[in-house]
């Protein structure tokens, strides 16, 4: 059977350039995250002889990598959507180190007018509402949540933001992915079983497997079992408290909402992000899985009962490929409750 050997493609404009640099590739890696910005593509090229063409920042490509030949890997290509290049470095060193190329890329979807800062708001709609008018004015296709869709907004700012930082933001005050891939914003439960059409999410299986490495962590941290958080009562002129979760000992939530409905949503965001992460795992593996993203539910195999009874979630990973055709996929992962 044939050796284990991965590739890629680079698309520009309909023309695959990955024939012309895998023979130059010293290492592709490709980082997607969860909750913070961006993902991130990096292309080292071997220019020993000069003769790369210049890398013109702001060039747009489409990025798909995986296995191509092999046993014990999934063989094909997983798509990793759409790139803009917005850094080139050329680099050398003594004699006999040969030049390089380094070209580093972030999500397409994340830059442009969605960077631009804006003055806008909101009143008596849905968080559904809102993320649809922002998804419009930069011309996104929008999934959101069932979960999500119809809670209640009594007044919302977006003062002097990015739609991207602000889209990043209610995200993290409902706990939800708000993110933008192949121009569709996304806008779902961190940890969901479910995608915004209702249908069940696949979950993954990583079996312990030799040459892999890997990193078990229970963290010491506060012990919030729930969450608090205070609404401004106009009728009675007070501020009221709702908790979510237990709550026998609730992380409070600073800011002051305008509403009982916008207090509990947020209340109940912080008490599900208090139950994740009370251990954290990462797996370096030796053969690499492109199918691996953020926000998948996972199961590990062959480890202990504390470790393989528990239920993780992934939160970032980095796929890595080399000029010899090798390629590993390093994974982030903290517990669900």
């Amino acid at each position: 059977m044939q050796d284990n050997c991965a590739t890629f493609t680079l698309d520009v404009n309909g023309i695959d350039y990955a024939k012309v640099i895998i023979p130059r590739l010293v290492s592709l890696s490709l980082t997607e995250k969860l909750e913070d910005g961006a993902d991130e593509l990096e292309v080292t090229l071997a220019n020993h002889d000069g003769q790369l063409a210049p890398i013109n920042r702001g060039a747009f490509a489409t990025v798909a990598l995986g296995w191509e030949a092999g046993r014990d890997v999934p063989i094909g290509l997983v798509a990793k959507g759409r790139f803009k290049v917005d850094e080139v470095r050329k680099q050398g060193g003594a004699s006999g180190e040969a030049d390089t190329l380094t070209i580093r890329a972030r999500s397409a979807d994340l830059t442009g007018d969605y960077r631009r800062r804006r003055d806008r708001g909101w009143k008596d709609t849905t968080i559904g509402a809102v993320v649809r008018e922002v998804a419009g004015a930069n011309g996104y296709a929008v999934r959101v949540h069932p979960d999500l869709d119809s809670l209640p907004v009594d007044s919302l700012e977006q003062a002097s933001k990015s739609d991207m930082a602000f889209i990043r933001d209610i995200g993290r005050r409902y706990d939800a992915v708000a993110t933008v891939k192949d121009k569709t914003l996304l806008f779902l439960p961190i940890g969901s079983e479910t995608n915004a059409s209702g249908q069940m999410l696949a979950s993954q299986t990583l079996k312990r497997a030799a040459g892999s490495h890997w990193t078990f962590t229970v963290a010491d941290r506060e012990d919030h079992d729930g969450a608090e958080a205070q609404w401004h009562d106009r009728g009675e002129a007070k501020r009221k408290t709702v908790q979510q979760g237990k709550a026998s000992n609730p992380k409070r939530i600073k800011r002051t909402f305008a509403s009982e409905a916008e207090a509990k949503a947020a209340a109940s965001a912080e008490a599900k992000r208090a139950e994740r992460g009370a251990m954290t795992f990462s797996y370096d593996m030796a053969l690499g899985d492109a199918s691996i993203e953020p926000n998948t539910r996972v199961t590990l195999d062959g480890w202990d009962s504390e470790i393989d009874g528990v239920t993780w979630l992934v939160t970032e990973v980095r796929h890595q490929l080399d000029g010899q055709g090798g390629f590993t996929t390093s994974v982030q992962m903290e517990s669900l409750a």
